[in-house]
């Protein structure tokens, strides 16, 4: 099976847009939770400190999200990519709860390289998952109890079958498929554009592939994607 894969139609939209895979497999997503915390909380820190009183559409990393959003027709200043939703928030003053190792992790590695990166339960995703524009037959589920709710046409998705996990590309994710403590295999996506962050991409890739395992037993590889390479099988 592909565990993940981008359809062409989001590379034509975007030549410059790529994408790293950490899928991890036989986690224990119960061990390592004192140092997971630990590192969200050093990179909340980080980043409060770093950009504390600064708005975050001046940093680079963050603007390249913004102009992709507003090509799309998605209003920037009302859709934040989920990494300019986290530093916002960090730099308000707000806080970043611990969650669980796995996700924490990926908080941690996305504040530190300033890219966005989601944690998908693979146990769940049977099809897989998939980058690609919406189907009208598409359902996704908002955290919370709201009803569910139809992508716009043509709005980027990652969808296992008709079942969207986050829409408006890296925007918002949906309450199926959360990785929880019970949670065995991971797709960790990092998402980026070259030349702005696909550098970070990779290095958040490779930190993530190392933390993982050291941390959660199991295994993790990193695949790379790009319109050349656009599968993880």
């Amino acid at each position: 099976m592909t565990a993940f894969r981008v359809e062409p139609d989001v590379f034509d939209a975007f030549p410059a847009a790529r994408f790293a895979a950490v899928i991890a497999r036989g986690i224990d997503n119960r061990r390592g939770s004192d140092e997971a915390a630990a590192r969200l909380a050093a990179a909340v820190e980080a980043t409060r400190q770093a950009f504390a009183g600064m708005d975050p559409k001046v940093l680079p990393a963050i603007g390249v999200w913004r102009e992709a959003f507003g090509a799309r027709g998605w209003t920037p200043s009302k859709y934040f990519s989920s990494i300019e939703a986290l530093v916002r928030r960090i730099s308000r003053g707000g806080d970043l709860p611990s969650i669980n190792p796995a996700v924490d992790l990926a908080n941690s590695v996305s504040l530190r390289r300033l890219v966005p990166i989601g944690a998908h339960d693979l146990g769940s995703a049977t099809q897989g998952i998939v980058v690609r524009l919406a189907a009208p037959e598409d359902r996704f589920r908002p955290m919370g109890d709201g009803p569910d709710e139809t992508p716009d046409p043509g709005e980027i998705v990652y969808a296992s079958g008709l079942d969207v996990r986050t829409r408006r590309w890296v925007w918002r994710q949906s309450r199926t498929g959360l990785v929880t403590a019970t949670t065995r295999d991971v797709l960790f996506p990092i998402d980026g554009f070259d030349p702005v962050t696909g550098d970070a991409v990779r290095a958040a890739a490779a930190e993530l592939a190392d933390l993982v395992p050291t941390l959660l037993g199991g295994s993790a590889h990193v695949y790379h994607i790009d319109p050349e390479h656009p599968s993880a099988d």
